[in-house]
């Protein structure tokens, strides 16, 4: 007599009919259930691919900002927050998703159950409300260099605002979501309580969204509010932010009163680069978020049913989000580059040996140009060190001032206002 007609029709004190081991191959066929997706190796080792390398590279930004006291500065700290934000994403919250997603039960409990889960939502909340924190931030620097001056104690307070935002929105998750026993067959059979007793067994349970009738709102009004608070929110900040920052800058560039030509052209190659940068930013949050909310607003729709392969993709290209952010606020600012190759500069050490630079004497030497951290008269910069002659000067290289010149500075534009993040 089968298992199945034991479980369904049987005896269950018919202990020679009982096969004990039987409920634990079932438990482990069905929970490898993912496996059986075509391409399921593939999107799992990318997608632990792309996290080890987003969490290697938020560690190398938050690294270089801690251990450069010369880029701890106000705005910088929005750049290491994210990082720290991206970085709780590629190590916390994609294993969480990948286990999810690869195992069908879950073995922990209620209590874990909720927990990781709403730790998932916080960390997406906090890495896509820093973003438009950061966006809000250059865009009143932008249009008030001299006035928009935050206080020292304001990033604090910025940073509180996002995690109890993020861990408001996500609370509800963590009360939706519970552990329960599996319904599939063959746990729903009559026979199988008395069964499992008997084997000293139990059902194997999932962690699944079941109890929205808790809640004073519907899984589909929830899930339309994160559409709007985690995707359409930031969204729209980057673009208004962005927008306006781009236009600021080729107006500034377009009635600048810079007199030396090669200045001038640096100046305009440094604010296209700045443009092609914002319209970066705002390209790859859009692309990278869309799918993932795309298929949830579906799903909740119930346009389209659920899957495991399907969702585990979309999250992936959402991950790429935080493997992008390090290199484009992070690397590609000029300061924490600097800090970051300075941090590297020992590994590279024994190689430096082999390469040796001769200067040629014959060349002119390249015109200078004054740097100043704190956009103010650049000789009364405490970063800045200039030597005049006291002599009169007697030839045009004489008249070069001896700058000395700190890394991971800014370079000083026409005036205060034309500074920008």
């Amino acid at each position: 007599m089968r298992m199945q007609d034991v479980l369904r029709d049987g005896d269950p004190s018919n202990f020679t009919e009982v096969n004990c081991e039987w409920f634990d191959e079932v438990t482990r066929l069905q929970n490898k259930f993912y496996w059986r997706h075509r391409g399921a190796e593939n999107i799992i080792v990318l997608y632990v691919l792309i996290c080890a390398f987003g969490a290697i590279a938020n560690l190398f930004v938050i690294a270089s900002f801690l251990r450069t006291p010369q880029i701890q500065n106000l705005r910088n700290y929005f750049i290491a927050n994210l990082a720290v934000s991206d970085l709780l994403l590629c190590t916390v919250t994609a294993p969480v998703t990948v286990y999810f997603t690869v195992n069908l039960f879950w073995p922990f409990g209620t209590l874990a159950c909720q927990v990781t889960a709403s730790m998932q939502a916080v960390n997406m909340f906090v890495s896509c409300l820093t973003l438009v924190l950061i966006a809000m931030d250059r865009f009143l620097l932008t249009l008030c260099p001299v006035k928009w001056r935050m206080a020292a104690r304001a990033p604090v307070a910025c940073y509180a605002v996002v995690w109890l935002t993020a861990v408001l929105v996500a609370t509800p998750y963590f009360f939706a979501v519970t552990a329960e026993d599996v319904t599939l067959d063959p746990w729903h059979l009559k026979n199988t309580d008395k069964i499992l007793e008997i084997c000293d067994r139990s059902k194997p349970q999932i962690c699944i969204e079941r109890t929205w009738h808790r809640l004073p709102f519907s899984r589909r009004t929830y899930t339309l509010t994160v559409l709007g608070i985690q995707y359409l929110l930031p969204l729209c900040a980057l673009v208004f932010a962005y927008s306006q920052i781009g236009s600021t800058i080729r107006r500034r560039t377009k009635h600048s009163t810079v007199l030396d030509q090669q200045r001038r052209h640096l100046l305009l190659q440094r604010n296209r680069r700045a443009v092609l940068l914002l319209l970066s930013l705002v390209l790859i949050y859009g692309i990278c978020w869309l799918p993932i909310q795309l298929y949830n607003v579906l799903n909740v729709l119930e346009v389209i049913d659920f899957s495991q392969s399907r969702y585990i993709f979309c999250h992936m290209i959402g991950m790429c989000s935080a493997c992008l952010n390090p290199i484009m606020y992070g690397l590609i600012n000029e300061s924490f580059r600097n800090a970051f190759l300075d941090m590297l500069r020992p590994f590279f050490a024994p190689c430096s040996k082999y390469l040796s630079v001769k200067a040629n004497p014959t060349v002119a030497p390249p015109t200078t140009f004054t740097y100043a951290p704190n956009r103010k008269n650049c000789t009364d910069s405490p970063a800045i060190t200039a030597r005049k002659d006291t002599a009169p000067p007697t030839d045009a290289a004489s008249m070069t001032l001896n700058l000395i010149s700190t890394p991971f500075i800014e370079p000083l534009l026409e005036d205060e206002s034309d500074q920008y993040c």
